[in-house]
């Protein structure tokens, strides 16, 4: 991932963020000390720090290694401190809004833009009997505090996954699943209330 692009995604997380937490109309000063103080956009940028790293080493740029350095010893920190593990093999679109980023924990899944991810949400490989694959899943999707979304399912754009759920199927877009397993409970649900996304 080029510089840029790793900006420009931590910018749209940081807009997210400020304009959930924030009320409107703050002041810079306001959002530079919520953006020192907030511990859920210090779990994202150390993410997107270290998929610029990883960028770096695939482009074969020497700069990788002190910047993977860094990295570990920052996700490190995360890691201890906030209890969220975010994978740098996680390909993640801009706009990822954590609600609360205790006990999150993202392994190489594919991830669009504008995910909302509240606490104790987990998303990773199927490893029962091997590698199975990794979720899927697509923009403008919620996931509920303590989700599990697990295996090579397929989660559709603006799909809402219940707290509490264990996903390992397919879920289409825009609906709501919930369950252990979970299954699809309504279907054209809206979560824009829930995720302010709107299109």
């Amino acid at each position: 991932m080029p510089a840029e692009d790793a900006i420009s995604d931590l910018r749209r997380d940081f807009s997210r963020m400020s304009a959930t937490f924030l009320p409107s109309g703050v002041g810079v000063w306001r959002r530079v000390l919520f953006a020192l103080g907030n511990s859920e956009l210090h779990c994202v940028a150390a993410y997107r720090f270290g998929r610029y790293a990883r960028g770096c080493r695939r482009r074969g740029e020497l700069v990788w290694i002190p910047l993977t350095i860094l990295h570990r010893i920052w996700n490190r920190w995360i890691t201890h401190m906030h209890h969220c593990d975010i994978s740098t093999r996680a390909m993640i679109g801009p706009g990822m809004l954590l609600m609360h980023r205790t006990g999150v924990i993202i392994g190489p899944a594919q991830i669009g833009d504008d995910v909302v991810l509240h606490q104790n949400v987990t998303i990773g490989q199927r490893v029962a009997g091997g590698n199975q694959g990794v979720p899927h899943i697509g923009a403008g999707v919620w996931i509920g505090p303590n989700a599990v979304l697990s295996g090579p399912i397929s989660v559709g754009d603006r799909a809402t996954v219940s707290a509490g759920s264990v996903l390992l199927r397919d879920a289409p877009a825009r609906a709501l699943v919930g369950g252990v397993p979970a299954r699809v409970l309504m279907m054209e649900y809206d979560n824009s209330a829930m995720t302010g996304v709107t299109t």
